[in-house]
């Protein structure tokens, strides 16, 4: 009964939460964070709203400005879709479906999959972490369907689909109309983008397509071959012109760090249409490494800075894969909060970490998310108690190598084994760079804030409490 009610009045909050959205302001932009801290009853989603109500109440803070670029970019039918399947349906109720299995399978369900429904890809970008694979294996439709039903049934509703190119993938479009209710995140190269595929994910509305880009055209070009760029403009256009949410991706190397960190290329991606930076560190993980590519310390403490001033500045969401450790308290694998299924159907810990004892052809996805090798890195994290040192793979190699030891975890590829074995001293040596400068600014920068986050979360939990009490 009791739980009846609760749902309940939780639909009812939706409903109202739906009702404001047709209408723009900054009272509403509160209301709705207000609204949403009755959907859960999650410490890290309340802590999220929290600050994000924090950002909307500080003067000048540009928070208000991406509320708003969204809500006046997006019709208003498109809010609601947005409203529905990102946050209602991925945070809260796939939360709460996944606080049940939690209590039946002695294992929280991770937030997001990673899927890479195809390997195949019509560019061949340099330092891409696919190399290793070849460009063959690709997912039957029959698979990735049966795939998306068992994420939904556990309350994975944040699903980033990969490729290769998943555009190339002949399946995409069936798999979004067939789950309405997850929220995708498509990540392509963009040169294949057209006015209809746009509409398409328009029309679909559960969806946002994230642009690689590397910088300029001579970073872009240099990288994924000459005359990209310019492709990559027009599906810039043709998205902004259907009106999809876009993100862009950033492959950071020693050559680019500068660039795609500056404000200008931030700005100029928030001009494209862009509500969504991401970037991602090269790792030499596809059986090809090339350690020139990897950034120096120095590069990637600038990055971390860069990031900060941005998010105080512009108007645009970033996420810093590495460098935002200190946010979700280091490693985020083997199923803690994401994995990755690759084209092979092999069930990987991340999208850079190459090994795998289950595939999907085999078992059901809920058993392979509670392997020995999940068990095993979820009881070894955080790996390091300086969550700017994240990273089994590039920030503690020797417990990526322990992993592999103790588990007897296959490669899942030629060559992914050479960081491990061939250039273990190489890794080691990287590894132990940037600790000595990352744990100067960890002591330096983030152990008072760390109290002083607990405590807010710690207050808006308890705050949290009273409202729904009432």
């Amino acid at each position: 009964m009791a739980r009846n009610l609760r749902d309940r009045g939780m639909r009812q909050v939706a409903r109202a939460i739906v009702r404001l959205l047709p209408s723009i302001s900054d009272e509403n932009f509160i209301r709705l964070t207000q609204l949403g801290e009755r959907l859960s009853d999650d410490p890290e989603v309340l802590g999220a709203i929290h600050r994000i109500r924090e950002h909307l109440q500080t003067p000048g803070h540009p928070a208000k400005d991406l509320f708003r670029r969204v809500m006046e970019y997006l019709p208003a039918e498109r809010r609601i879709r947005l409203f529905e399947t990102l946050f209602n349906g991925a945070w809260f109720e796939g939360g709460k479906r996944r606080e049940h299995w939690a209590e039946e399978l002695g294992f929280h369900p991770p937030f997001i999959m990673i899927l890479s429904p195809t390997l195949r890809c019509n560019l061949r970008c340099k330092g891409c972490y696919t190399l290793g694979y070849g460009m063959k294996p690709e997912l039957s439709l029959e698979v990735a369907d049966r795939l998306l039903h068992e994420c939904e049934e556990l309350g994975i509703c944040f699903v980033t689909i990969l490729g290769g190119e998943p555009l190339v993938y002949p399946h995409l479009f069936q798999l979004l109309e067939r789950h309405p209710n997850i929220f995708f995140q498509v990540y392509t190269n963009g040169t294949l983008m057209t006015k209809e595929k746009a509409q398409r994910f328009a029309e679909l509305g559960n969806s946002i397509v994230v642009i690689s880009i590397e910088g300029d055209e001579r970073e872009t070009d240099s990288w994924r071959g000459k005359g990209v760029y310019r492709k990559i403009m027009k599906a810039f256009e043709y998205l902004h012109d259907a009106r999809v949410i876009i993100g862009t991706s950033a492959t950071v190397t020693r050559q680019n760090v500068q660039v795609v960190s500056s404000l200008k290329f931030i700005d100029h991606m928030i001009s494209l249409g862009s509500f969504a930076q991401m970037y991602f560190l090269y790792l030499p993980v596809n059986g090809k490494a090339d350690f020139s590519l990897m950034v120096t310390p120095r590069q990637r403490d600038h990055l971390r800075r860069q990031v900060n001033h941005v998010r105080n500045s512009r108007p645009i969401f970033v996420l810093d894969f590495w460098n935002d450790g200190p946010y979700v308290e280091g490693c985020i694998a083997g199923a803690r909060r994401y994995f990755h299924v690759n084209a092979k159907g092999d069930v990987e810990p991340c999208v850079y970490t190459h090994i795998a004892v289950d595939n999907i052809h085999e078992k059901p996805l809920k058993e392979a998310l509670d392997s020995h090798l999940f068990r095993f890195i979820r009881s070894c994290q955080p790996h390091n108690e300086n969550h700017l040192r994240p990273c089994m793979i590039i920030d503690n190699p020797h417990i990526m190598r322990e992993v592999i030891a103790r588990t007897g975890a296959r490669f899942t590829h030629p060559g992914a084994e050479e960081i491990y074995t061939v250039y273990k001293d190489k890794m080691d040596a990287y590894a132990a760079n940037w600790a000595r400068l990352a744990d100067r600014i960890w002591e330096k920068e983030y152990r008072k804030g760390e109290q002083e986050s607990q405590a807010r979360v710690e207050a808006c939990m308890a705050k949290g409490s009273v409202s729904r009490g009432l």
